[in-house]
């Protein structure tokens, strides 16, 4: 005679106890997920705001230093009239200089608002304005009226920022940046562009003050280290970088495009460099003609 099977009283509950669990580990697999393709996207738009404000730092190569009042201040305020100029209205809202100095006349007060964008309130600009020598880079100090006059000439940038890798350490951002060749973009088949290597790695250290990053210092990297980390990340794209343009004509020279110049934590994350960029050019222009038709 077949014996009756007992019902067990405890493996509803049992069983809906496993499902439950079940559904929350999926649930936190999910959110893991989600949770790590978005950090990417995060550090993916990080970089590329960081390569932005960089631009005018990295495109002409200053000296290394520890600290800030150990840097070039020639080269640090140099960048910073590069930074200004990066503005959306270029060079449009400056008057030309009418004295025997040919040239835009820009308020020091502007290049002060652009150097504290980049370098903080370490350094006291103000009080250095007749003392920094920026002959050669043909700009001239006037005292009388209070501001520089920039030469209309072709300069063509040195490098542009590719930022291979973001650490925090406590208050201080690290970024990992490779300094690329602005002619380094190469044509290959079917009208697509391999992204160079870097000719060089920097590591740049970030400091925080009220709320945004400044340059606390510019130092040699661990090549071999950064290649590593390059090469886990290289990708092909179809077109070279937007900064390898021909700048506009009617704003001093460089081989840089012309965007709005400020912090990480003020600017939305722009498109990325293939999403944005030109066919490469000449990056040197010579628009003295046009200026002086002008003036």
């Amino acid at each position: 005679m077949a014996r009756r099977r007992r019902k067990n009283k405890a493996a509803l509950p049992i069983g809906i106890i496993v499902i439950i669990l079940a559904v929350i580990g999926l649930i936190s697999v999910i959110t893991t997920v989600v949770r790590i393709i978005g950090d990417t996207a995060d550090d993916t738009a990080a970089k590329a705001r960081y390569e932005e404000w960089l631009k005018p730092v990295v495109m002409f190569d200053p000296d290394t230093f520890d600290d800030l009042t150990m840097a070039d201040k020639s080269q640090l305020l140099y960048s910073a009239v590069w930074a200004l100029l990066q503005d959306e209205n270029g060079m449009s809202k400056y008057p030309y200089s009418q004295g025997e100095t040919v040239g835009i006349l820009v308020p020091q007060a502007d290049i002060e608002k652009a150097f504290i964008s980049l370098y903080g309130n370490e350094i006291d600009l103000a009080s250095l304005h007749s003392s920094i020598d920026m002959s050669g880079y043909d700009i001239t100090y006037d005292a009388a009226q209070k501001s520089y006059i920039l030469p209309i000439t072709g300069v063509e940038a040195a490098y542009i920022p590719r930022v291979i890798s973001i650490e925090k350490q406590g208050t201080s951002t690290i970024l990992n940046v490779g300094y690329i060749s602005g002619r380094a973009w190469a044509d290959i088949e079917d009208g697509e562009y391999t992204a160079p290597e870097p000719d060089k790695y920097m590591r740049i250290t970030l400091r925080e003050r009220n709320g945004s990053d400044y340059i606390s210092s510019i130092q040699s990297a661990d090549s071999q280290e950064i290649a590593r980390q390059l090469r886990s990340t290289t990708q092909t794209v179809t077109q070279p970088p937007a900064n390898t343009e021909q700048i506009p004509e009617e704003t001093y020279a460089t081989g840089t495009d012309v965007t709005q110049a400020v912090t990480p934590a003020e600017i939305p994350a722009p498109a990325s460099p293939s999403d944005t960029a030109a066919s490469p050019t000449d990056m040197t222009t010579d628009i003295s003609a046009d200026i002086s038709s002008g003036i």
